[in-house]
């Protein structure tokens, strides 16, 4: 069983990554008041037709629960374990529906939301991922040239080739040389352990730590994330305290410490709604749009559906400022280091070719031995 749960999982990747299209097709069978065994096995022969195995595979599994008959009629137990976990809860929101179609029609824009921000935070992370190797390994490659023309200067020219830019430079390319490959593993281990911090690490610090780069980006699509989910649960009949604690019931240690924080906000003030998203889960772009659609909305419910909904390009607008404050943050260092040996690699060894010069050789020999009188 497991082999074949692992079998499944395999195969259902194609079918996941285009479920918000199975999502729209579904609400049309609703709509349609089509049978559902006669919409399963018709979309079953057209994925067959058309070459799509993954969503074939998936069909099969939903039709072989819907044919079992136990609890046959919500989508949320006949899509279990067919679609991502993190579509369960919203799957929920469509059983309580009193119009499946129209929330399922939701819950498609929904997941399309939640997909672009998911593909625009992984091209802008696939930036530093490229970038900080071709730095170091350019780092060390110039270090290399600047030392090689250390080990070829003569003792009594040393100073004048490595004063000034030059001799930052050499003195960068000795660390490198020795403690580059030390100093990489340290920069990648920081990386991995902010990484792992984001969705776990609480409290007061965490709240100071939240405006910088790589953790403002993580609060922003995470705050995107979350108003695409509530606006499909309020959408379809939920309240907003309600669909809270759903969502912080399936969230990550650090989302259901922040929905706590509002959750507590509102037991304390049910009616300062907006004041209870002010306590850090929001940054200051994304709380003051809040505001602004709050001046003109009847509840602030609306303005979680519009944030959700409407408002997706501007929060994805949000989270792409957000990524590039953090590639910055994370390549900048070894980019500067990397243009700053490649100036070097052009002043060193033009510096060194002026002072082999004769004339310039006999002038630095004359005035190293009057320093440097022999006994």
């Amino acid at each position: 069983m497991r082999w074949r749960s692992v079998s499944d999982r395999l195969a259902l990747v194609g079918f996941r990554a285009r479920r918000a299209e199975f999502y729209r097709d579904f609400a049309e069978m609703y709509r349609r008041n089509e049978a559902m065994v006669s919409f399963l096995e018709g979309e079953i022969s057209n994925a067959h037709a058309t070459g799509h195995a993954s969503r074939a595979r998936a069909l099969r599994l939903v039709l072989q629960r819907h044919q079992s008959g136990e609890n046959a009629s919500e989508v949320s137990t006949l899509l279990e374990g067919v679609v991502p976990r993190s579509d369960a809860m919203m799957l929920l929101a469509v059983d309580r529906s009193a119009d499946k179609s129209a929330a399922l029609l939701a819950l498609a824009d929904s997941i399309d939301k939640r997909q672009e921000m998911l593909r625009t935070l992984r091209t802008q992370c696939a930036l530093p991922a490229l970038i900080l190797p071709i730095c170091y390994a350019l780092i060390v490659l110039l270090g290399q040239v600047i030392l090689v023309i250390d080990q070829t200067v003569p003792a009594y020219a040393q100073d004048e080739l490595w004063s000034g830019m030059n001799g930052w430079a050499r003195a960068l390319a000795a660390f490198f040389a020795q403690w580059g490959g030390l100093t990489l593993c340290a920069v990648m281990s920081a990386i991995g352990l902010v990484l792992w911090s984001l969705p776990r690490w609480r409290g007061g610090v965490r709240l100071r730590a939240e405006g910088w780069p790589v953790f403002s980006l993580y609060r922003d699509f995470q705050a995107g994330m979350l108003f695409c989910t509530l606006a499909m649960l309020l959408r379809t009949g939920g309240t907003l305290r309600g669909s809270l604690e759903d969502v912080a019931q399936r969230a990550t240690p650090w989302m259901r410490w922040h929905l706590g924080r509002v959750l507590d906000a509102l037991e304390e003030s049910p009616a300062a709604t907006l004041d209870a998203f002010r306590r850090g889960l929001l940054g200051p772009h994304l709380l003051a749009r809040a505001v602004t659609l709050n001046r003109s909305s009847a509840a602030f419910s609306d303005v979680l559906i519009a944030l959700g909904t409407t408002e997706g390009e501007r929060v994805l607008a949000r989270v792409r400022a957000a990524a590039l404050a953090a590639n910055l943050a994370l390549v900048g260092a070894f980019a500067g280091i990397a243009t700053f040996m490649g100036v070097a690699s052009v002043t060193v060894p033009g510096k060194f070719a002026s002072l082999m010069e004769p004339s310039s050789l006999m002038t630095l020999r004359a005035r190293y031995e009057a320093a440097h009188p022999e006994p």
